[in-house]
Protein backbone atom coordinates (compact mmCIF):
# COMPACT_ATOMS: atom_id res chain seq x y z
CA UNK A 1 0.00 0.00 0.00
CA UNK A 2 1.24 3.54 -0.71
CA UNK A 3 2.14 5.65 2.27
CA UNK A 4 1.39 9.26 3.11
CA UNK A 5 4.02 11.85 4.03
CA UNK A 6 3.58 10.89 7.69
CA UNK A 7 4.18 7.19 7.00
CA UNK A 8 0.54 6.18 7.42
CA UNK A 9 -0.68 3.63 4.93
CA UNK A 10 -3.21 4.82 2.39
CA UNK A 11 -5.85 2.11 2.47
CA UNK A 12 -9.00 3.99 1.40
CA UNK A 13 -10.14 4.61 -2.16
CA UNK A 14 -10.06 8.28 -3.19
CA UNK A 15 -13.31 10.18 -2.94
CA UNK A 16 -14.80 11.99 -5.97
CA UNK A 17 -13.70 15.28 -4.37
CA UNK A 18 -10.11 14.03 -4.08
CA UNK A 19 -10.09 13.00 -7.75
CA UNK A 20 -11.66 16.31 -8.73
CA UNK A 21 -8.92 18.22 -6.93
CA UNK A 22 -6.29 16.11 -8.69
CA UNK A 23 -7.98 16.88 -12.00
CA UNK A 24 -7.82 20.60 -11.24
CA UNK A 25 -4.07 20.17 -10.75
CA UNK A 26 -3.81 18.50 -14.17
CA UNK A 27 -3.30 15.00 -12.72
CA UNK A 28 -5.37 12.64 -14.88
CA UNK A 29 -5.11 9.08 -16.15
CA UNK A 30 -3.80 9.59 -19.68
CA UNK A 31 -2.07 7.11 -21.99
CA UNK A 32 0.34 8.60 -24.50
CA UNK A 33 0.73 5.17 -26.15
CA UNK A 34 -3.01 4.98 -26.85
CA UNK A 35 -3.08 8.51 -28.27
CA UNK A 36 -0.07 7.80 -30.47
CA UNK A 37 -1.56 4.55 -31.75
CA UNK A 38 -4.91 6.14 -32.64
CA UNK A 39 -3.20 9.07 -34.35
CA UNK A 40 -0.97 6.71 -36.36
CA UNK A 41 -3.92 4.57 -37.44
CA UNK A 42 -5.92 7.62 -38.41
CA UNK A 43 -2.94 9.14 -40.22
CA UNK A 44 -2.19 6.06 -42.32
CA UNK A 45 -5.90 5.59 -43.08
CA UNK A 46 -6.05 9.21 -44.28
CA UNK A 47 -2.95 8.68 -46.38
CA UNK A 48 -4.66 5.74 -48.07
CA UNK A 49 -7.80 7.78 -48.71
CA UNK A 50 -5.97 10.93 -49.82
CA UNK A 51 -3.15 9.05 -51.56
CA UNK A 52 -4.32 9.48 -55.19
CA UNK A 53 -5.09 13.16 -54.66
CA UNK A 54 -1.79 13.69 -52.84
CA UNK A 55 0.15 11.90 -55.61
CA UNK A 56 -1.52 13.95 -58.35
CA UNK A 57 -0.92 17.15 -56.39
CA UNK A 58 2.77 16.32 -55.95
CA UNK A 59 3.16 15.51 -59.67
CA UNK A 60 1.38 18.71 -60.65
CA UNK A 61 3.49 20.80 -58.28
CA UNK A 62 6.72 19.22 -59.55
CA UNK A 63 5.76 19.79 -63.18
CA UNK A 64 4.92 23.39 -62.49
CA UNK A 65 8.16 23.94 -60.56
CA UNK A 66 10.26 22.47 -63.41
CA UNK A 67 8.24 24.23 -66.13
CA UNK A 68 6.41 27.53 -65.71
CA UNK A 69 7.82 28.03 -62.27
CA UNK A 70 11.38 28.29 -63.65
CA UNK A 71 10.31 31.00 -66.05
CA UNK A 72 8.35 32.98 -63.46
CA UNK A 73 9.82 36.08 -61.90
CA UNK A 74 9.79 35.87 -58.11
CA UNK A 75 9.25 39.11 -56.23
CA UNK A 76 7.79 39.99 -52.88
CA UNK A 77 4.49 40.72 -54.58
CA UNK A 78 4.31 37.56 -56.73
CA UNK A 79 5.76 34.83 -54.52
CA UNK A 80 2.48 34.12 -52.68
CA UNK A 81 0.22 34.15 -55.77
CA UNK A 82 2.71 31.94 -57.66
CA UNK A 83 2.93 29.48 -54.78
CA UNK A 84 -0.83 29.24 -54.58
CA UNK A 85 -1.12 28.83 -58.32
CA UNK A 86 1.55 26.17 -58.65
CA UNK A 87 1.04 24.35 -55.33
CA UNK A 88 -2.57 25.16 -54.43
CA UNK A 89 -3.80 21.59 -54.70
CA UNK A 90 -0.86 20.27 -52.66
CA UNK A 91 -1.39 22.92 -49.96
CA UNK A 92 -5.10 22.09 -49.81
CA UNK A 93 -4.64 18.34 -49.35
CA UNK A 94 -1.92 19.02 -46.77
CA UNK A 95 -4.23 21.38 -44.87
CA UNK A 96 -7.02 18.78 -44.90
CA UNK A 97 -4.66 16.13 -43.60
CA UNK A 98 -3.32 18.40 -40.83
CA UNK A 99 -6.82 19.52 -39.76
CA UNK A 100 -8.05 15.93 -39.64
CA UNK A 101 -5.08 14.84 -37.54
CA UNK A 102 -5.58 17.72 -35.10
CA UNK A 103 -9.26 16.75 -34.79
CA UNK A 104 -8.30 13.12 -34.09
CA UNK A 105 -5.74 14.17 -31.47
CA UNK A 106 -8.29 16.42 -29.75
CA UNK A 107 -10.96 13.72 -29.86
CA UNK A 108 -8.77 11.00 -28.34
CA UNK A 109 -7.72 13.39 -25.58
CA UNK A 110 -11.34 14.29 -24.79
CA UNK A 111 -12.35 10.63 -24.77
CA UNK A 112 -9.63 9.82 -22.25
CA UNK A 113 -9.94 12.70 -19.80
CA UNK A 114 -12.93 14.80 -20.93
CA UNK A 115 -13.04 18.58 -21.26
CA UNK A 116 -11.74 20.37 -18.18
CA UNK A 117 -9.49 23.34 -18.99
CA UNK A 118 -7.15 24.42 -16.20
CA UNK A 119 -4.04 26.57 -16.04
CA UNK A 120 -2.67 25.14 -12.78
CA UNK A 121 -0.28 22.68 -14.51
CA UNK A 122 1.40 25.68 -16.18
CA UNK A 123 2.25 27.33 -12.86
CA UNK A 124 5.95 27.05 -11.97
CA UNK A 125 6.74 24.45 -9.31
CA UNK A 126 10.08 23.68 -7.71
CA UNK A 127 9.43 19.93 -7.95
CA UNK A 128 9.42 20.15 -11.73
CA UNK A 129 12.97 21.52 -11.89
CA UNK A 130 14.36 19.78 -8.83
CA UNK A 131 17.06 17.34 -10.11
CA UNK A 132 16.61 15.03 -7.12
CA UNK A 133 12.91 14.65 -7.89
CA UNK A 134 13.77 14.00 -11.51
CA UNK A 135 16.26 11.28 -10.58
CA UNK A 136 13.67 9.65 -8.34
CA UNK A 137 11.24 9.57 -11.24
CA UNK A 138 13.85 8.04 -13.53
CA UNK A 139 15.30 5.44 -11.18
CA UNK A 140 12.38 4.82 -8.85
CA UNK A 141 10.02 1.88 -9.01
CA UNK A 142 7.68 3.67 -11.39
CA UNK A 143 10.54 4.58 -13.70
CA UNK A 144 11.72 0.96 -13.75
CA UNK A 145 8.20 -0.25 -14.53
CA UNK A 146 7.93 2.26 -17.37
CA UNK A 147 11.34 1.18 -18.70
CA UNK A 148 10.30 -2.49 -18.63
CA UNK A 149 7.06 -1.73 -20.41
CA UNK A 150 8.91 0.21 -23.09
CA UNK A 151 11.25 -2.74 -23.63
CA UNK A 152 8.29 -5.10 -23.96
CA UNK A 153 6.58 -2.73 -26.37
CA UNK A 154 9.73 -2.44 -28.48
CA UNK A 155 10.20 -6.21 -28.51
CA UNK A 156 6.61 -6.79 -29.65
CA UNK A 157 6.87 -4.22 -32.43
CA UNK A 158 10.21 -5.62 -33.63
CA UNK A 159 8.77 -9.16 -33.65
CA UNK A 160 5.75 -8.08 -35.72
CA UNK A 161 7.92 -6.12 -38.14
CA UNK A 162 10.35 -9.04 -38.45
CA UNK A 163 7.51 -11.46 -39.26
CA UNK A 164 5.91 -9.21 -41.86
CA UNK A 165 9.18 -8.25 -43.54
CA UNK A 166 10.32 -11.89 -43.55
CA UNK A 167 7.10 -12.92 -45.30
CA UNK A 168 7.61 -10.13 -47.84
CA UNK A 169 11.25 -10.82 -48.71
CA UNK A 170 10.61 -13.69 -51.20
CA UNK A 171 8.37 -11.39 -53.22
CA UNK A 172 10.98 -8.64 -53.18
CA UNK A 173 13.48 -11.02 -54.78
CA UNK A 174 11.34 -11.13 -57.93
CA UNK A 175 12.27 -8.45 -60.43
CA UNK A 176 9.27 -6.47 -61.67
CA UNK A 177 9.98 -4.78 -65.03
CA UNK A 178 7.32 -2.12 -64.56
CA UNK A 179 8.51 0.65 -62.27
CA UNK A 180 4.99 1.89 -61.47
CA UNK A 181 3.90 -1.58 -60.40
CA UNK A 182 7.00 -2.00 -58.24
CA UNK A 183 6.43 1.36 -56.53
CA UNK A 184 2.78 0.50 -55.93
CA UNK A 185 3.65 -2.91 -54.46
CA UNK A 186 6.33 -1.49 -52.19
CA UNK A 187 4.06 1.36 -51.07
CA UNK A 188 1.30 -1.08 -50.23
CA UNK A 189 3.75 -3.29 -48.31
CA UNK A 190 5.00 -0.33 -46.28
CA UNK A 191 1.44 0.85 -45.59
CA UNK A 192 0.45 -2.65 -44.45
CA UNK A 193 3.48 -2.84 -42.16
CA UNK A 194 2.70 0.57 -40.70
CA UNK A 195 -0.95 -0.33 -40.05
CA UNK A 196 0.01 -3.63 -38.41
CA UNK A 197 2.50 -1.91 -36.11
CA UNK A 198 -0.04 0.81 -35.29
CA UNK A 199 -2.67 -1.82 -34.47
CA UNK A 200 -0.23 -3.58 -32.17
CA UNK A 201 0.56 -0.26 -30.54
CA UNK A 202 -3.18 0.32 -30.12
CA UNK A 203 -3.54 -2.92 -28.15
CA UNK A 204 -0.58 -1.91 -26.00
CA UNK A 205 -2.13 1.53 -25.56
CA UNK A 206 -5.39 0.06 -24.27
CA UNK A 207 -3.52 -1.91 -21.63
CA UNK A 208 -1.45 1.16 -20.81
CA UNK A 209 -4.62 3.21 -20.30
CA UNK A 210 -5.96 0.61 -17.88
CA UNK A 211 -2.61 0.68 -16.06
CA UNK A 212 -2.63 4.49 -15.94
CA UNK A 213 -6.11 4.52 -14.43
CA UNK A 214 -5.12 1.93 -11.85
CA UNK A 215 -1.97 3.91 -11.03
CA UNK A 216 -3.96 7.15 -10.85
CA UNK A 217 -6.33 5.65 -8.28
CA UNK A 218 -3.41 4.18 -6.34
CA UNK A 219 -1.56 7.52 -6.30
CA UNK A 220 -4.55 9.25 -4.73
CA UNK A 221 -5.43 6.64 -2.12
CA UNK A 222 -6.30 8.19 1.23
CA UNK A 223 -5.63 7.40 4.85
CA UNK A 224 -8.55 6.86 7.21
CA UNK A 225 -7.85 10.22 8.81
CA UNK A 226 -7.80 12.02 5.46
CA UNK A 227 -11.10 10.40 4.57
CA UNK A 228 -12.65 11.53 7.85
CA UNK A 229 -11.36 15.08 7.38
CA UNK A 230 -12.71 15.30 3.85
CA UNK A 231 -16.10 13.92 4.84
CA UNK A 232 -16.17 16.44 7.67
CA UNK A 233 -15.44 19.27 5.23
CA UNK A 234 -18.07 18.06 2.78
CA UNK A 235 -20.79 17.48 5.38
CA UNK A 236 -19.82 20.29 7.70
CA UNK A 237 -18.47 20.28 11.23
CA UNK A 238 -20.66 18.05 13.45
CA UNK A 239 -20.53 20.61 16.27
CA UNK A 240 -21.72 23.38 13.95
CA UNK A 241 -24.42 21.17 12.50
CA UNK A 242 -25.57 20.21 15.99
CA UNK A 243 -25.73 23.86 17.00
CA UNK A 244 -27.73 24.69 13.87
CA UNK A 245 -30.17 21.86 14.59
CA UNK A 246 -30.56 23.08 18.16
CA UNK A 247 -31.24 26.63 16.96
CA UNK A 248 -33.77 25.30 14.45
CA UNK A 249 -35.57 23.36 17.21
CA UNK A 250 -35.63 26.41 19.46
CA UNK A 251 -37.01 28.57 16.65
CA UNK A 252 -39.67 25.97 15.87
CA UNK A 253 -40.63 25.77 19.55
CA UNK A 254 -40.96 29.57 19.79
CA UNK A 255 -43.23 29.62 16.75
CA UNK A 256 -45.23 26.72 18.18
CA UNK A 257 -45.67 28.50 21.50
CA UNK A 258 -46.95 31.58 19.66
CA UNK A 259 -49.78 29.43 18.31
CA UNK A 260 -50.91 28.17 21.71
CA UNK A 261 -52.98 31.31 22.54
CA UNK A 262 -54.94 30.68 19.32
CA UNK A 263 -55.86 27.12 20.35
CA UNK A 264 -59.42 26.06 21.14
CA UNK A 265 -58.50 23.39 23.68
CA UNK A 266 -55.41 21.68 25.16
CA UNK A 267 -55.57 17.93 25.77
CA UNK A 268 -53.17 16.71 28.46
CA UNK A 269 -51.72 13.46 29.88
CA UNK A 270 -51.95 15.21 32.49
CA UNK A 271 -48.28 15.96 33.25
CA UNK A 272 -46.07 14.50 30.50
CA UNK A 273 -47.96 15.27 27.27
CA UNK A 274 -49.88 18.28 25.98
CA UNK A 275 -51.56 18.74 22.58
CA UNK A 276 -53.13 22.06 21.59
CA UNK A 277 -55.98 21.90 19.04
CA UNK A 278 -57.54 24.71 17.09
CA UNK A 279 -60.92 24.44 15.43
CA UNK A 280 -63.01 27.00 13.59
CA UNK A 281 -66.23 25.45 12.38
CA UNK A 282 -66.73 27.96 9.57
CA UNK A 283 -63.31 27.52 7.92
CA UNK A 284 -61.90 24.15 9.02
CA UNK A 285 -62.96 20.64 8.08
CA UNK A 286 -61.23 19.15 11.12
CA UNK A 287 -59.30 20.37 14.19
CA UNK A 288 -55.61 21.13 13.63
CA UNK A 289 -52.71 20.40 15.96
CA UNK A 290 -51.04 23.78 16.54
CA UNK A 291 -48.70 22.69 19.36
CA UNK A 292 -47.58 19.50 21.08
CA UNK A 293 -44.78 18.38 23.32
CA UNK A 294 -43.54 16.23 26.14
CA UNK A 295 -42.35 16.95 29.66
CA UNK A 296 -40.91 20.49 29.86
CA UNK A 297 -42.45 21.50 26.52
CA UNK A 298 -45.81 20.14 27.66
CA UNK A 299 -45.57 22.15 30.88
CA UNK A 300 -44.77 25.28 28.86
CA UNK A 301 -47.81 24.70 26.62
CA UNK A 302 -50.04 24.28 29.68
CA UNK A 303 -48.62 27.43 31.27
CA UNK A 304 -49.32 29.52 28.19
CA UNK A 305 -52.80 27.99 27.87
CA UNK A 306 -53.56 28.85 31.52
CA UNK A 307 -52.24 32.38 31.00
CA UNK A 308 -54.59 32.96 28.06
CA UNK A 309 -57.55 31.10 29.45
CA UNK A 310 -57.45 28.17 27.03
CA UNK A 311 -59.48 25.21 28.37
CA UNK A 312 -57.43 22.11 29.29
CA UNK A 313 -58.96 18.64 29.26
CA UNK A 314 -57.27 15.57 30.70
CA UNK A 315 -57.42 12.51 28.42
CA UNK A 316 -54.36 10.28 28.73
CA UNK A 317 -54.94 7.94 25.76
CA UNK A 318 -56.09 10.68 23.37
CA UNK A 319 -53.23 13.04 24.29
CA UNK A 320 -50.63 10.34 23.72
CA UNK A 321 -52.18 9.20 20.42
CA UNK A 322 -52.47 12.70 18.97
CA UNK A 323 -48.92 13.61 20.00
CA UNK A 324 -47.59 10.42 18.46
CA UNK A 325 -49.58 10.29 15.22
CA UNK A 326 -50.42 13.85 14.15
CA UNK A 327 -47.75 16.28 12.90
CA UNK A 328 -47.75 19.97 13.71
CA UNK A 329 -50.03 21.96 11.44
CA UNK A 330 -51.91 18.85 10.30
CA UNK A 331 -55.59 18.05 10.91
CA UNK A 332 -56.49 15.08 13.05
CA UNK A 333 -57.41 11.84 11.29
CA UNK A 334 -60.98 10.50 11.03
CA UNK A 335 -60.60 7.90 13.78
CA UNK A 336 -60.14 10.67 16.36
CA UNK A 337 -63.12 12.78 15.24
CA UNK A 338 -65.56 11.36 17.80
CA UNK A 339 -63.47 11.73 20.99
CA UNK A 340 -62.25 15.18 19.94
CA UNK A 341 -65.76 16.23 19.01
CA UNK A 342 -66.99 15.25 22.46
CA UNK A 343 -64.24 17.34 24.07
CA UNK A 344 -65.01 20.33 21.83
CA UNK A 345 -68.71 20.03 22.59
CA UNK A 346 -67.93 20.11 26.30
CA UNK A 347 -65.71 23.18 25.79
CA UNK A 348 -68.43 25.01 23.83
CA UNK A 349 -71.00 24.22 26.54
CA UNK A 350 -68.62 25.57 29.16
CA UNK A 351 -68.17 28.79 27.22
CA UNK A 352 -71.91 29.27 26.89
CA UNK A 353 -72.37 28.77 30.61
CA UNK A 354 -69.72 31.39 31.33
CA UNK A 355 -71.26 33.93 28.98
CA UNK A 356 -74.79 33.24 30.17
Amino acid sequence: MPESDTGTERTELPTPRRLEQAREEGQVAYSHELSTAVELLAGFALLLALGPWLWQSCVAALRWALGPGLRSELTCETVVPLALHGHGSLLLVTAIFAAAMMAVAAAIGLLQVGFFPTLKPLLPKFEKINPITGLKRLFGLRGLVRFALNLIKLAVLIAIAWALIGARLPHEALITPELAQRVADDSWAMWTLAMALSAALLVIGVFDLLYQRWQHIRDHMMTKQELKEELKQMEGNPEVKGRLRQMARQFAQRRMMQEVPKATVVITNPTHVAVALRYEQATMAAPIVVAKGYDAVAQRIKAIAAEHGIPMVENVALARALAREIELGQPITAKWFRPVAEILAAVYRLRKQRTA
